[in-house]
């Protein structure tokens, strides 16, 4: 019994497992964003190898997030929002598992690599314009405009870039990718806040 309850002790508490997911979320988005960079500037096969662990580690890191990214938000989550939050999380998810199998495996695992990322980047539009018409949301504003730019901004940013700068067409997902890791950044420094973390902590002790 007593060491029983000594295992439950060194359980992390909720308040201590959201901050985890918060600095989950804001290492993830860095992590992504420096891929996006990398991406742009148009990899030869050596240097993609070197990026590639990074945006597999980034895109973890950032599905450990959502967990405090929802902790802090789904008060006030209508219809949208709701629908807008777990396209996200689904697509993002499917894109996390798929993406190191179609590196390390099997290249077909590329297509639900490819259909998860779409399916996020939409499904953050649709919560970035949910998060902008609320009133009671209390993540940062600007992280909400980034989500939303991601996928139509980011997408034809990184063809133009690579096409017209760079002078050689590259992989377009790296214009997403540095914009939903900036939102990811911007949503993981609020996200430590201890205020909304205590506030949580206590809602999931009460339940």
């Amino acid at each position: 019994m007593t060491q029983y309850e000594s295992a439950l002790e060194e359980r992390p508490t909720p308040q201590q497992r959201m901050r985890l997911s918060a600095i989950s979320a804001l290492v993830g988005g860095g992590l992504l964003m420096i891929t996006g960079i990398a991406l742009l500037s148009v990899l030869n096969e050596a240097e993609f190898a070197i990026v590639s662990p990074i945006g597999i580690v980034a895109s973890i890191l950032i599905a450990l997030g959502l967990p405090a990214l929802y902790a802090s938000e789904h008060r006030w989550f209508g219809r949208l929002a709701t629908a807008g939050f777990w396209t996200m999380t689904v697509g993002w998810v499917i894109a996390t598992v798929a993406l190191p199998i179609a590196e390390y495996g099997s290249g077909v695992a590329f297509i639900p690599t490819l259909l998860g990322w779409l399916v996020a980047f939409l499904g953050a539009l649709v919560f970035g314009v949910a998060v902008l018409r609320s009133d009671a949301a209390t993540t940062p504003r600007l992280g909400a405009w980034l989500l939303v730019a991601a996928l139509p901004v980011g997408l034809p940013f990184a063809i133009a870039f690579t096409t017209y700068v760079m002078g050689e067409g590259a992989d377009p997902w790296a214009g997403p990718f540095l914009l939903y890791g900036l939102a990811w950044v911007v949503f993981g420094r609020y996200l430590r806040s201890a205020d909304w973390a205590r506030t949580a902590s206590a809602e999931v002790t009460s339940d």
